[in-house]
Parts: C-alpha cells; structure tokens; sequence
C-alpha cells in the first residue's frame, strides 16, 4: 500500500519539487480507502477532522439550498484535496462530499496535516495556490448563477468543464466527462427541466455538438 500511496505523490503535481524522504512521510500519514459511487464521504455537520485527496474517481462537493435543491459546489478528480477548510478554521463540516463513482480516497488526520504544512513550506505553498484557484473558480460560478441567465451559465459551465477534462477534436473541445441533466442542474443552479429545455436548444442552434453522451463545446464559444 506505501508503494501504491508513494506512486500516487509522485504522480501529483501538488507534491512536486518535494524530496523523496518528504513524500514518503506524506504516504506514512495517508489511509486508503475505497468508496462506491453514492456514497458520502463526510456530511454537513460532521466534525471536520481530516484532509482528503482523490487518488482515483470523481467526487462532488455539496450543499443544499433551504428548499432543499441540491448544489454542487465543486467537482474533484484525481489530484485533487477536499476537506482542507479544517486549515482555515472550519470544526464542522458546511457541505457534503459524495462519491460520483466508485473511488479511492485517502485520508489525513487533521493534526498530521497541519504538522506536515508546518515542516514543508514549499508544500504549504502550493496547497495554498490549488486553494486559492479553486475557490476563484467557485466564485466565479456563483456569479454566474446570480447575474446571468441559465443559458449562458452553461456556456460558461461547459468552459470549465472544457479546461479541465477537455480534448481537442476537428469541432472543438470535447469534455470527457458524462453529467447527467440533474448533475447539470445542480452545477448550475437550475431545474432538471430548465436544463433539458436549455440544453436541447443549444444543441438545435450548434452552441453545443454531441458525440454520443459526451458534449463538445465548439471554437465560437471558446474563453
């Protein structure tokens, strides 16, 4: 398992630049676990006692509005940290973390976390860094959602998503991930309905291109 968890740092552009004794202190604090698709990670009022990273899968980070809609917050792939709101304070969870298929996930208590910070600057550096993009880009779609409409809030979503899971093909950006409308929805702050009404006209005027289940996000709409 320390051999798999080694491989994982060294493959994680987050740990680059650390010594090898560095990384191998990180995989001694690491605990592996599987977690299938559905299931929860950690949930709002939880008590916010470990870091997480993605080694395989997608995991989604919600929330719930007062009428109950779901919201998803953030998408992680492998690489990714979650739960690292414990460095800025937070005692209890504010959000769920779902699996969104089955996954491997490693843990890290919280006081480990905050020892290894302490002794690595360069990796408290480049924590910092994912966490200040990342919350950039979350910011980013909230005001999406406030100050535009459902239409263009997918462009938008569709630009993201094609910067970071996207592949170039003759039409476009391909963005190799499969959502379905609902995962859309909640991505967007709309209803399932709204989505598909949106979605279907997008696709009728070319703003979107199918292949098979997978959108492509054609060069016109490219930010």
């Amino acid at each position: 398992m320390n051999k798999t968890k080694l491989w994982y740092i060294n493959t994680n552009k987050l740990f680059s630049g650390l010594s090898e004794k560095n990384k191998g202190e990180i995989a001694s604090k690491l605990t592996g676990m599987n977690v299938k698709k559905k299931d929860f990670i950690y949930n709002a009022g939880d008590k916010a006692e470990a870091v997480y990273v993605v080694k395989e899968g997608r995991v989604k980070i919600i929330r719930y509005s007062p009428d109950g809609r779901e919201l998803t917050i953030d998408i992680l792939e492998q690489g990714d940290i979650f739960g690292e709101l414990t460095m800025a304070g937070e005692k209890e969870r504010e959000t769920d973390a779902v699996a969104m298929e089955d996954s491997f996930i490693c843990a890290m208590k919280r006081g480990d976390f905050e020892d290894l910070l302490s002794q690595m600057p360069g990796l408290s550096l480049s924590i910092t860094k994912w966490i200040g993009l990342r919350l950039r880009r979350i910011e980013n779609r909230f005001e999406n959602m406030i100050f535009n409409d459902v239409r263009t809030r997918l462009i938008s979503l569709f630009n993201d998503l094609a910067k970071k899971y996207g592949m170039p093909v003759n039409d476009g950006i391909k963005i190799k991930i499969r959502l379905s409308h609902n995962e859309i929805a909640s991505l967007v702050g709309a209803t399932r309905e709204t989505v598909t009404l949106e979605l279907n006209n997008l696709k009728r005027s070319g703003s979107i291109l199918m292949d098979g289940k997978y959108f492509i996000l054609p060069q016109k709409h490219l930010s």
